[in-house]
């Protein structure tokens, strides 16, 4: 097929009473902002309600078939199967309506990597975003990913984005759910990527049913995606363990060994996350090279068997140093375990493809 300037991707999942509507208010909008130079795809994602016998009868589209389940997962099946030069994606609810379509292509003469249909820069109709979404939960992780990422965002669970295909695929995207996206503008940022926002409006979708969105799951799952993109941000808590340990010393061993072994938790995971990101992306890194050296495991075992000698050393009287070492120990197991894990399924092993 052609090249085209623009790929619209509208996920779908039981979508029958929306879906015919969104589409031909898609083209009508297409058409008007971009002439030909669009195409259309819709990813089902495993409709059942009669979706894809509705689908299958209209013109103009390209319907694809997603084998994995997800919100993130339709959008990359969609993205990864377009022919345009940028992909823009929406709801296929019409909560995002296609007007919008003008605002996004007049920024693409710019060569952006993403732009981000802002629904608070634009018109959010009454009734169309739950309370807590709308004041609480979306302003929150906003924040927190302006401080973090320095990525100037004002509206990071925007379902209404536009990509450019060969940036996109250079991210490597991994969630499947609907973290993924936040791993999009997370990656953006991380890559240095050509961030844009342009203004949208956002209305009540016209759907007879509940939503597919799970505030407190989803919430807990792009805020996890924040913290893990960035193993960096936990420097700020490992820091805040060693004061409070060295605050408690003189009043509560306890809390002191508290505080070391939540330090241990955290600099051990941080050392992992390094490595997953090795692992993932393919580039090597100053963390990465030592796990991955033929060291790291007679190193591991060193310090077990000197931790087993302080431990058998050192008298009863101080059995609370037994216990934190014996904890740290603990960590130590279970991390490397991780690591070996990651090393035989992720850096270590054979192709998916095999070419003959």
């Amino acid at each position: 097929m052609k090249k085209k300037l623009l790929t619209i991707v509208l996920p779908c999942l039981n979508e029958k009473a929306t879906i015919k509507a969104a589409i031909e208010e898609c083209k009508s909008n297409a058409s008007k902002y971009l002439g030909r130079n669009y195409e259309i795809i819709v990813a089902d994602n495993g409709s059942t309600d009669g979706s894809l016998k509705i689908l299958k009868k209209i013109k103009g589209i390209r319907l694809i078939k997603v084998p994995v389940k997800g919100y993130g997962a339709a959008l990359h099946w969609g993205i990864m199967n377009s022919y345009g030069k940028y992909v823009l994606f929406a709801d296929a609810d019409l909560s995002y309506p296609f007007s919008n379509i003008g605002e996004f292509k007049s920024k693409i003469a710019k060569g952006p990597d993403l732009v981000l249909g802002s629904r608070f820069k634009g018109h959010i109709e009454k009734g169309s975003m739950p309370f807590l979404h709308r004041y609480f939960g979306t302003p929150l992780l906003t924040l927190l990913i302006r401080m973090i990422y320095g990525i100037p965002t004002t509206d990071c669970n925007s379902g209404m984005r536009m990509v450019k295909k060969d940036f996109y695929s250079k991210l490597n995207m991994r969630n499947s759910g609907m973290e993924w996206a936040s791993e999009l503008l997370l990656k953006t940022a991380n890559k240095k990527g050509k961030y844009l926002e342009v203004p949208i409006t956002f209305i009540k979708d016209k759907r007879q049913k509940s939503s597919h969105l799970s505030t407190w799951s989803d919430g807990w799952r792009h805020l996890k995606a924040i913290f893990l993109l960035k193993p960096q941000t936990f420097a700020f808590f490992m820091a805040l363990c060693l004061i409070s340990a060295l605050l408690s010393y003189p009043f509560s061993f306890g809390f002191t060994g508290f505080f070391i072994l939540m330090f241990s938790v955290l600099f051990f995971s941080v050392l992992t996350l390094q490595f997953l990101a090795f692992a993932i992306e393919g580039m090597p890194n100053r963390i990465s090279r030592i796990l991955n050296s033929n060291y790291f495991v007679p190193v591991i075992v060193s310090f077990f068997i000197l931790s087993i000698v302080i431990v058998g050393l050192l008298p009863d009287s101080h059995l609370g140093s037994k216990i934190l070492i014996s904890g740290i120990d603990a960590v130590v197991i279970i991390w490397t375990f991780l690591i070996e894990t990651i090393k035989t399924h992720l850096v270590n092993r054979l192709p998916d493809k095999y070419f003959k």
